[in-house]
């Protein structure tokens, strides 16, 4: 829980809060562990980001319409292909506390590790949000491979 709480909050602080209410944006929901380079997007599209983090096993269509998000990092379901997939290590700390954090960040602890399996998304619009349709396209052409 501790990491899941420190992951959101530099995803937070890397986000930037505070923009104009009048900068064009889109309403982002994922997990905390999505590799976008949020601040590199709105710097080349001008398009203010405001993301919502979620947590596994969350009723992710209830929280869009709620929170009025334009753009759901929706897991995977079996079988289908993910636009963007995320390897995990269980890393154990000291007095044997166990955290499973994406791969590329496990070189930050120390500790024995394993694998934790693999998680994917696909980039869905919800058509819910009041984002702007260009920022909403301009962020699904961003984070999909061509």
């Amino acid at each position: 829980m501790a990491a899941r709480l420190l992951a959101a909050a530099a995803l937070l602080a890397a986000v930037g809060c505070g923009s104009s209410e009048n900068q064009p944006h889109v309403a982002i929901l994922a997990p905390a562990w999505i590799d976008a380079d949020i601040p590199r997007f709105e710097q080349q599209t001008g398009c203010r980001v405001d993301l919502r983090v979620y947590d596994d096993g969350e009723d992710l269509p209830a929280i869009a319409k709620r929170r009025e998000t334009d753009v759901v990092a929706a897991p995977v379901p079996r079988g289908q292909d993910a636009e963007q997939v995320e390897r995990f290590v269980e890393v154990t700390l000291d007095r044997g506390v166990k955290i499973t954090i994406p791969e590329r960040l496990a070189s930050a602890f120390h500790g024995p590790r394993r694998p934790a399996g693999s998680r994917g998304i696909l980039w869905l619009s919800t058509h819910r949000g009041s984002g702007d349709r260009r920022c909403i396209g301009r962020w699904i052409l961003y984070v999909t491979p061509r």
